[in-house]
């Protein structure tokens, strides 16, 4: 007999591991979403999304094996402006988000249906005293969930396109872009039979800044686009207090809680590493923040480096610098590449172990 009724707002990556991990010790889980169905996010998704990740070790951590939601990726390219660089993919998986089939949010949330989890779409919270106490929330990068909870935030901009994957030398690939356009990069990640491409920044992107960019995908690969999207959300400012497990008596996962890696922006790994956190707050308060801790015991650090390196004048020369000479970086990318929840390997150096200039 099920001891009691748990409710998570938000059906995202962590909501729905944090679920699934709570139905097996016998709760009532019903998770509450805005969307009207699995993995719609306006226009934004599908997508496709490439981050370092140990899929068994990560399956072990949340139990749940996740080898059916990725796919190995099997080539990676950076350019820094015209300059394009071969790096290790060995660590890199992909994953596509939204709501097709193939997608992880449908791989979970097929798991969470087999194990009786309710879902209830087309649900809005739009302040805290709209969520039941003890509840779990993983709202995600939205605002009215941000703001429900008091998470500072500031805008996230990014233009974006997909197409049908129509090329194999593309197929289950990664490359990124880093160009005058952006203080972050753009990339363009293949999974399925989809190819997704976006630039984003930390703060707005103009119109002339989107054009650089696509002409820059054009000089580099001569991948053009028939139609783009542009998509405004907000990113949890990071700053001393970005990490909390908690808010009042309420529990946070996935990105409002923090756990977004402060560098490169990866969030694949910290949603489902939070989910499991989450679920195990609801029993063990104590070890919950222990955890919590532990996993993130790098990030005040990065956050703090990352944040110089973006403000750097010279940004694009240190990149270049780093591409061609990787070892010489290696004790700064020690620094710098250490704060995905759970991942305990050195995720630059991993990649730039091989690279070579094209």
């Amino acid at each position: 007999m099920k001891e009691s009724k748990k409710i998570i707002v938000g059906a995202g990556l962590s909501g729905m591991v944090a679920g699934i991990n709570l139905a097996r010790q016998d709760y009532e889980v019903e998770i509450w979403e805005a969307a009207k169905s699995i993995g719609q996010l306006e226009d934004f998704h599908p997508s496709v999304h490439a981050t370092p990740l140990d899929v068994r070790k990560v399956s072990d951590y949340i139990g749940i094996d996740i080898t059916g939601g990725v796919i190995e990726c099997k080539r990676m390219v950076f350019y820094v402006e015209e300059q394009g660089y071969e790096v290790n993919a060995e660590h890199f998986i992909l994953v596509e988000r939204g709501g097709r089939k193939n997608s992880m949010d449908q791989f979970l949330y097929k798991i969470a249906l087999d194990h009786g989890i309710k879902f209830r779409f087309n649900t809005m919270v739009k302040s805290l005293s709209d969520i039941p106490e003890r509840s779990i929330m993983a709202t995600g990068m939205t605002a009215e969930g941000m703001g429900a909870i008091g998470v500072p935030y500031e805008l996230g901009t990014g233009a974006y396109a997909r197409k049908k994957l129509n090329d194999p030398k593309y197929k289950d690939c990664c490359m990124g872009w880093a160009g005058d356009y952006t203080k972050d990069y753009g990339y363009l990640s293949t999974a399925n039979d989809l190819m997704y491409y976006l630039v984003f920044d930390r703060g707005p992107v103009s119109k002339e800044q989107i054009k650089r960019a696509q002409q820059h995908l054009f000089d580099t690969e001569g991948l053009e686009f028939d139609k783009w999207g542009y998509h405004e959300g907000v990113l949890p400012i990071l700053g001393p207090d970005s990490l909390k497990l908690f808010k009042g008596n309420r529990i946070l996962t996935g990105t409002i809680c923090g756990m977004i890696e402060p560098s490169a922006m990866y969030g694949i790994h910290g949603a489902l590493i939070a989910g499991k956190i989450a679920a195990l707050a609801v029993t063990d308060t104590e070890k919950a923040l222990e955890e919590f801790a532990r996993v993130n015991r790098n990030f005040h650090r990065v956050r703090r480096l990352s944040a110089n390196q973006r403000s750097m004048p010279m940004r694009i020369p240190f990149m270049r610098l780093m591409f061609n000479h990787p070892k010489l970086m290696f004790p700064l990318m020690r620094m710098l590449d250490d704060a995905i929840p759970g991942y305990d390997r050195h995720w630059a150096i991993d990649m730039m172990k091989t690279s070579k200039a094209l």
